[in-house]
């Protein structure tokens, strides 16, 4: 029986992170899950464990290098992490006039600055195996400008500048790195609460946890670089 792979995933204790941390358990993945709330944190990694795989977390600030660095050196003391899903993120909603430097700054930290701490982390051992992909879970709203997205935008809109670039370097060790751009997705994320428009209208979590199987799933020699993710009809 093949050996079981075994995925990171930040940011996973609600929203889109649990979301793809369930659907790479169900693909019979192990698990290990970072994010703050440790009761979410267990919640989600009970319902890991009863799909029958194995699951650790850890909590902590993406943005703090030694915790990030501790915990990716604690894994790989005993593991060898294949794939690394980098989805935490918080976003602060507010036009520049009423906003704050510490508003972006906060954005900054944990929308870039845990994807650099994480991607670092993981890189010299996907590179020593010549195997492993980088997942970057980023938004549309690097791409599109939107009122009050000025912060938020800016820092969606680095992570695509520093994946493009990583995928560049990496590739030649036969390493992914990807990053998925979902539109509105049906979570508490932000400031805002549920999106009132039906589940038949909006993105959910698990359908971002399907791109990102997409990546996962293609033979090593084909690549998805980047995907748009976005309603069929959101008018409906």
């Amino acid at each position: 029986m093949a050996e079981r792979e075994l995925s990171v995933v930040t940011g996973a204790s609600r929203g889109i992170g649990k979301g793809i941390a369930l659907r790479l358990a169900r693909e019979n993945h192990d698990v290990i899950i970072f994010g703050r709330d440790i009761s979410a944190l267990k919640d989600v990694q009970k319902e890991i464990k009863d799909i029958g795989v194995d699951c650790e977390y850890f909590s902590g600030d993406v943005a703090d290098a030694g915790f990030v660095n501790d915990s990716i050196n604690k894994i790989l003391k005993n593991k060898k992490i294949d794939h690394l899903v980098n989805n935490a993120g918080i976003g602060i909603m507010k036009k520049v006039i009423d906003a704050e430097l510490d508003d972006f700054k906060k954005q900054v930290d944990a929308n870039l600055f845990g994807i650099f701490n994480f991607s670092k982390a993981v890189l010299n051992s996907m590179i020593e195996r010549r195997k492993g992909s980088i997942i970057n879970i980023a938004s549309l709203a690097g791409k599109n400008s939107f009122v009050g997205g000025s912060m938020y935008s800016a820092t969606k809109h680095a992570v695509l500048g520093f994946a493009r670039s990583l995928m560049l370097e990496v590739r030649q060790y036969d390493i992914k790195v990807a990053t998925i751009c979902p539109g509105s997705v049906d979570t508490h994320f932000g400031s805002g609460g549920h999106d009132p428009r039906s589940k038949g209208e909006i993105l959910q979590p698990e359908d971002v946890a399907e791109a990102v199987m997409s990546v996962i799933k293609l033979p090593v020699r084909a690549l998805i670089s980047e995907i748009d993710l976005r309603p069929t009809n959101p008018k409906k």
